[in-house]
C-alpha cells in the first residue's frame, strides 16, 4: 500500500492521473476490505483443522483409486469386445490387437459395400 502512495505522489501530473489514482487506490482499499471480511474466525479448533486434512487426504487417495478401477474396468470391456484377444502383450498388445480388429472391420464393409453396388447396377440392367 505504502508503494502505491509512493508512486502516485511521483506520477501525479494530471487530473486524468489524478482520476485514476483515486479509483486504483479505492479498488485497493475495497478489495483489502473483502478479504478482511472473508477469512475464516482464528480461533478455530486445531484438532478440527487436522480431521479436515485428514478428510481430504483419504479422499483424494480414494479418488485415484475410483479412477483405477474404472481404467480397469474398460480395459475388460475392450478385452470382451476384442474376439480371439490374446492379449498377452500387455495394454499395448490389447490396443494392437483393437486397431487390427478395427481395420478388419473397415474392410469387411468396403467389401459389403462393393457387393451391394454390383447387385444394385446389375439389377438396373
Amino acid at each position: 500500500m505504502g508503494d502505491l502512495l509512493d508512486i502516485k505522489s511521483k506520477c501525479i501530473k494530471s487530473s486524468s492521473r489524478n482520476l485514476l489514482w483515486k479509483k486504483v487506490m479505492e479498488t485497493k482499499h475495497h478489495s483489502n476490505s473483502t478479504i478482511m471480511k472473508t477469512r475464516r474466525n482464528p480461533t478455530r479448533n486445531t484438532n478440527a483443522l487436522k480431521m479436515m486434512k485428514r478428510k481430504r487426504a483419504r479422499r483424494a487417495g480414494q479418488d485415484g483409486s475410483r479412477r483405477l478401477i474404472m481404467i480397469e474396468k474398460k480395459v475388460r470391456t475392450l478385452k470382451k469386445l476384442i474376439p480371439n484377444s490374446r492379449s498377452t502383450g500387455g495394454l499395448d498388445g490389447l490396443f494392437k490387437e483393437t486397431a487390427e480388429y478395427i481395420s478388419n472391420l473397415q474392410m469387411r464393409v468396403r467389401i459389403m459395400q462393393a457387393v451391394v453396388d454390383v447387385f444394385s447396377n446389375s439389377e438396373s440392367v
